[in-house]
Order: C-alpha cells, then structure tokens, then sequence
C-alpha cells in the first residue's frame, strides 16, 4: 500500500498538489496541498440562520497595555521607575502587558529583579515583547539582521518571564521596506517559493534559540502569505517547531468575503488554532460605506462588525487565561475600548482577571 505524504513532506518536495478543505460552513474552495493556500471563504452576504454558541468557559482574560518605562540601565533618566510603571497598569484594572526589546536590553539584574517582583508584587504579567520584523526582507543580509533581532528578542522574554515574542512573516514588496514590520502586498507574498522562506526563516529563529521557553507567536496580516487561520496552522505543521505559536488578531484576517462572518472566522481560528493561541489582539473591522472599491479599516472595539461575544467566550475556553490587547486606533479611544470589552464579556458571562 502506497503510504500518504505528510503535508510538510509533500511542501519540503516541492511535490505534486492534493485537495485541501478546512471542514468550514459555506463555499469550499479546493486547495493545493503543496501551495500555501488561502482559506476558503463565505459569500459576502451574512447567514442569517446562523445560531451562535455562547456558552462560557471558566477562564478569564486579561485586558492588556504597554508598559512603559526608562530605560533600567540610566535609572532616573526621565522616564516612568519599573514599579510604578507596573503599578499604574494595575491602577487601571490592566494585568497583563506587551513591551519591547529596547527596554530591557543591557539592563542589569538588579533591574530585572526589580521588574519581576513589580509584577509578582501587583499580579501583571507581561503576555508579549513586540519584535514585529519582516522575515522576508527582499535584501538578504537586512532579512538576516531581521532573524537575529527576533533571537534576541525571545533571549529578552526568557530574561523577563515573557511567554511570547510577536512578530509577523512579512512581504517581499521592497518599497515597504522603509517599515521595520514591512507587510505591504506583493504577488510574490503568496508564492510557494516565498512560503519555504518564511518557513525556513522560522526555523533558524528557533534552532538559535533552542532552549528558549519563549515561543515565537505569529501574527497574520491579509495582505501576506499568513492571512487567516488555516495559513497559520499550516504554518505551524511546515515548520514543526512546538515553539511556533500564534499571535491571534481576527481582525487582520479580514476582507469582504468574511467582513460578514467573523462569527465563522473567529470559531475557525479556535477550532484550529486552540491552545497554541498564546496572546490575542484587540481591535474593530469597519468597512467604509462610500466608496467604489472595498476600504476595510481597523477601528476601537465596538465601532465596526466583529463578534466580540463569540471571541471573548471562545477565549474563556482555553486552559489558561490569556492577555487581550487593544491596539491600532487613536490613544485617547482606549478607555472606550476597554469599557466595550468589560461591558461584552459581562453581557456573556466571562470574567476579566483581577475585576471584582
């Protein structure tokens, strides 16, 4: 009996193509395994015989912001002390946050002593440091330099206590590469070719890295070759790293076909990613209501067409709690957007960590 190919070997082969389904509700599109494929998608128009499932599980979340503080190697140098940088996160019900590599690297022990028992201290953890590089760079050597930035990233959030380092795959556009997190579209970002470099690119962070707790959570962009749920678990099976992990954000994997399905969308990315979710993003899908070609844009929690309530409840399903963090609309929107998120996840019944 012929034995069957595993996907990632069939990838590695360059080989011949096989039908691909992902088992979601509407049009199926076929998919050749040997291609990075796209999901398939649903009419533009909703289902309005959709009935959701919004029972809750026991796991709260965490809602998340920056933490920002001077730098630990020049103590008094003008910005926010560790502790009270920690503790005015907790002052604003937040208990978990994203940081940066800048912030911490050269610090001393004595000051990442102090960050840990800060956190310990005002129960906050810090869920992601943000490395966001372009792993596709179209310039081999600033592509490398981008490799090794994302190593030193996850050495930090070992250092830390950090769980997850963000980043993106990124895109083979060269005129985006005056953006450090290059996720411009080019037809060359869905190219089978440009699927093994992501692939590989992947692969070296991680061997240099081996040892590290820290996992590498990817984060899916529509305009790149990660643009949905089944593209980031065949990424996962490509790679085969247990430490390529996901950077959930529903709303980046949006476009008309699901702009009226983020209940589907956000069931999908669950039932395929589940616990290798390790971090979630908080942000809106609005679509602009007067123009002739389709402008999709990310708006504050509550003003656009994402079902907060299935993901909120999808989110208190998992076996541990897991940090939510609003991002990519206007600063003084956030209070706004945590209001939404505490008002959603009261409505359905989920806890938010550390709210009375």
């Amino acid at each position: 009996m012929a034995q069957k190919m595993s996907r990632r070997q069939i990838v590695a082969a360059g080989g011949a193509s096989a039908v691909f389904t992902s088992g979601v509700a509407g049009a199926q599109a076929p998919r050749q395994a040997a291609s990075p494929g796209r999901a398939p998608f649903w009419g533009p128009g909703p289902d309005k015989n959709l009935a959701r499932d919004l029972k809750p599980g026991p796991t709260p979340i965490r809602l998340a912001g920056s933490l920002n503080v001077g730098r630990p190697s020049a103590a008094g140098g003008g910005g926010q002390s560790i502790g009270s940088a920690v503790k005015a996160l907790r002052d604003q019900g937040l208990t978990a946050a994203v940081t940066r590599l800048e912030a911490w690297q050269g610090a001393s022990e004595a000051a990442i002593s102090e960050l840990r028992a800060a956190l310990k201290e005002h129960d906050v953890e810090i869920f992601e440091v943000g490395g966001y590089r372009n792993i596709l760079h179209t310039d081999e050597s600033a592509r490398q330099e981008n490799l090794k930035y994302l190593a030193r990233c996850l050495e930090i959030a070992d250092r830390i206590g950090c769980r997850m380092v963000g980043t993106i795959t990124g895109s083979r556009n060269p005129e985006g590469n005056m953006w450090a997190d290059n996720y411009a579209v080019h037809p060359d970002n869905w190219t089978l070719e440009t699927w093994k470099l992501t692939v590989s690119g992947i692969r070296q962070i991680l061997k240099d890295t081996a040892g590290s707790k820290a996992v590498l959570g990817m984060e899916a962009q529509v305009t790149t070759n990660l643009d949905g749920p089944v593209a980031h678990r065949n990424l996962a099976q490509d790679v085969g790293d247990p430490r390529c992990k996901v950077n959930l954000d529903p709303t980046n994997m949006v476009h008309l076909h699901n702009h009226f399905h983020t209940t589907e969308l956000i069931n999908q990315c669950f039932d395929l990613l589940g616990e290798d979710i390790y971090g979630c993003h908080a942000k809106d899908s609005y679509v602009a209501p007067h123009t002739q070609t389709v402008f999709v844009q990310e708006v504050c929690p509550g003003r656009g067409n994402l079902d907060y309530e299935t993901y909120l409840v999808r989110m208190s399903r998992l076996k541990w709690a897991r940090a939510l963090l609003p991002e990519h609309f206007p600063a003084e929107q956030n209070p706004e957007a945590y209001a939404y998120i505490r008002k959603t996840a009261a409505k359905v019944g989920v806890r938010v960590y550390g709210d009375k």
